[in-house]
């Protein structure tokens, strides 16, 4: 009966370390951007669209009520940061599929240094903008 519990304890042990690496994590919010950039551009093509539609004033009306709406301020630094880290964990995995840093120690050191120029990028981007 021990060696039955050890067994299931070292395999629900090995199931979840899984969720306890920073790749996996890497790849979750790789996804979760890509889908939310995704979603941003099909709203944004929308209610360009659809404004452009309606005429000058409308477009001028809806771009400024947009530009000077703190939570829509708040958003666009979101698609900011959420397009910088797509970006950099990209650039990363592309190097990965051509050999460079192919230990998971250099993956890790790549992750973070590409994690510290986005959020350096992301905190200068956000001091120029707002």
């Amino acid at each position: 009966m021990a060696k039955n519990e050890m067994a299931l304890s070292l395999a629900f042990k090995a199931k979840t370390q899984v969720w306890t690496t920073i790749g996996m994590w890497a790849w979750i919010l790789h996804r979760l951007t890509g889908l939310g950039l995704v979603l941003y551009i099909f709203i944004h093509i929308v209610l360009m669209s659809t404004s452009l539609l309606r005429g000058q004033q409308a477009f001028d009306a809806m771009l400024s009520y947009l530009m000077g709406h703190p939570v829509f301020q708040a958003l666009e630094a979101l698609v900011l940061g959420a397009a910088l880290y797509h970006g950099f964990n990209g650039i990363r995995i592309l190097l990965f599929d051509l050999g460079v840093g192919i230990g998971v120690r250099s993956q890790k050191v790549l992750f973070w240094a590409f994690m510290a120029i986005a959020a350096i990028l992301w905190a200068f981007s956000i001091a120029v903008i707002f």
